[in-house]
């Protein structure tokens, strides 16, 4: 593999669902790294809080960062709750770093 996965904390009770996130920062040269629908999703089942994250617009290198956090409710087999989700807000940046520590910062929070 050309780059190898971005590094990131996980605290404990948190599963990520989806990584296509890779040590590589957003340039016209590495903007194909990019365009994949969900860059990193994660969840927490004990609380239902969840992420997904983008770039909008898809693989652009002067597009920005897109974090969607939801809260799902799951049933007693676990499983997702279908029309529970309840949108907590987004967050958006151009600056991968500011991204990756948003990311963290809910994890750590929720």
């Amino acid at each position: 593999m050309e780059y190898k996965l971005q590094s990131i904390r996980v605290p404990s009770g948190w599963t990520i669902t989806i990584n296509n996130l890779f040590e590589v920062d957003l340039t016209p040269e590495t903007s194909a790294w990019f365009c994949s629908s969900v860059l990193l999703g994660g969840t927490r089942r004990s609380t239902g809080h969840c992420f997904d994250s983008r770039v909008e617009p898809e693989g652009d290198p002067d597009g920005e960062f897109v974090i969607d956090f939801l809260l799902i409710k799951y049933d007693r087999k676990g499983a997702p709750i279908k029309g529970s989700e309840k949108y907590l807000g987004e967050f958006r940046t151009q600056s991968k770093i500011a991204f990756i520590e948003k990311i963290e910062s809910f994890m750590f929070d929720s």
